[in-house]
């Protein structure tokens, strides 16, 4: 009686365990990280079912870890998405990230950089005005300089950089600024839509200075 209870409960295992199978080959086959991530936890839990009933504690073992690794990486992923789309949304507060800028002061007729020159750090305007000489822009408070080049090839200079007044101006060096970018989604959409909106400020005043010729 006890051989055949125990035939009969075999196939029901195994059930379990081709459920399992199928639900992480179907995460794998996955083209982005949370589906995969969700069907990682789903064959967890398949998998520690399938352990416990055999008994495979080998099996139990392996995927009662992993669970809650999975779980945790999976939450993270969706915070992650949250809070890209939060900051896609709104303005960045620059404030937490003070703690890594150096703030410096630069009289009025400073030059801060010039054209062509290999671009080591990106300048926040804390108070003051900075003008870029070639294109005859003038920055003001809150307004970042130094973002594009360190994604360019090259990281050299578009233009130079002028204080028309005194300055005060937070800098932050381009090794740390790209780690914040890869550690910081707030940071990284800020860069993105800083970025986004020069490039179409240079595009507007491009075709006005197109229509006047």
């Amino acid at each position: 009686m006890d051989e055949m209870m125990n035939w009969e409960a075999i196939p029901w295992v195994d059930v379990i365990g081709y459920m399992g199978a199928g639900v992480t080959i179907w995460g794998m086959s996955r083209r982005t990280m949370i589906p995969l991530r969700m069907a990682a936890v789903g064959g967890n839990l398949f998998f520690l079912g399938f352990g416990l009933l055999v008994p495979s504690y080998p099996t139990m073992v392996l995927h009662a870890v992993l669970l809650p690794i999975n779980a945790l990486r999976t939450m993270q992923m969706m915070r992650l998405i949250r809070e890209m789309r939060e900051a896609s949304q709104g303005q960045v507060d620059l404030q937490p990230l003070l703690p890594y800028m150096k703030l410096i002061k630069e009289t009025a007729g400073s030059v801060l950089f010039n054209k062509g020159q290999v671009s080591e750090r990106m300048i926040v305007i804390k108070h003051g005005r900075v003008r870029l000489d070639e294109i005859g822009v003038i920055c003001e408070d809150g307004e970042v300089l130094g973002e594009i080049s360190a994604f360019t090839p090259d990281n050299r200079r578009t233009c130079t950089g002028i204080c028309e007044t005194d300055c005060e101006l937070y800098t932050l060096d381009h090794e740390t600024m790209l780690q914040l970018y890869y550690q910081n989604p707030q940071f990284g959409m800020y860069l993105i839509r800083t970025i986004t909106n020069r490039l179409l400020s240079n595009w507007e005043q491009a075709e006005q200075r197109a229509r006047a010729l």
